[in-house]
Order: structure tokens, then sequence, then C-alpha cells
């Protein structure tokens, strides 16, 4: 697996599961929240990612501009990503944020052709992704989750 640091985005990758895993970091640093989204876009087609883990904990309240942006312009950029199959989105206890979010899942639920889940933590996030099942998995490492 590959960890990747950046001033405001840490990005997990395993190639042999397919898998991408983010977090924002960086408190109030917004600034760069749209050239780590497009990074992550990037990451996205690049390595043909399947399934895919948006820990929302530590974004700081998304402006209405950057809900407007991720609505017109990355959201309709995600429907081409035939690979793409499982999107678990970790809540934080930012509520306006989760609203933010599951307002604009569901404005553009046209544009997003794989399952999504919400989950309160990333480990449970995770096993699902890795485990369709049910069934118990094996405990997922620290170093999996930020």
């Amino acid at each position: 697996m590959t960890s990747l640091h950046f001033d405001s985005l840490v990005l997990f990758h395993d190639p042999a599961l397919r898998l991408l895993y983010h977090r924002w970091r960086g408190q109030h640093n917004m600034h760069r929240f749209r050239p780590a989204v497009d990074y992550v876009q990037h990451a996205l087609r690049q390595h043909a990612i399947e399934s895919w883990v948006i820990d929302l904990n530590g974004l700081p309240n998304l402006g209405l501009d950057d809900q407007m942006w991720l609505s017109d312009e990355v959201l309709p950029a995600l429907k081409p990503l035939t690979n793409l199959r499982q999107l678990a989105l970790v809540l934080s206890d930012n509520v306006y944020n989760q609203l933010a979010a599951e307002s604009l899942l569901h404005q553009g639920q046209q544009h997003l052709k794989f399952d999504i889940q919400f989950f309160a933590d990333s480990a449970a996030a995770i096993d699902w992704l890795i485990n369709p099942t049910g069934e118990p998995a094996v405990p997922v490492t620290s170093r999996m989750v930020a």
C-alpha cells in the first residue's frame, strides 16, 4: 500500500485491491481543496480504482462555491469512470459537511454509477469495500486507516 502526504491530503493507494482512501488534513487550509480534488480525480483514472473511501474527518466547512464546483464539474467527471464500483463515505461529526455531502450526492446521482454507503469510521468503510460477503473480515491494519 502506498501512502502519500500532501499539505492538505493524506492518500492511501492499494494497487492489489484497486483501492483509494483519502482524508483531508490541515484544519482551515481550503485554498488547497480544489487542487487536492483534481489530484484525487487523476488518481482514480490513472489507477483504474474500483473501491474509493472519502473520509470527511478534518475537512473544514465546504463553502458554497466549492459545493457548486463539486456539483457542476467534479461529479459529472466521475460518470466515465467505469472501473469505479464502490464509494464508502466516512462522515465526520461536522453536521454541516454531512448535509453538504448528502445533498451533493443526491443532486449528482445521475453521474454516480456505483454503490455508495455511509460510515461512521474508516475501519468499517474499508471492511465493506474489501469484504463484500459480510463475513467477519481479517482485522484492518493500522497502516490502512489514517
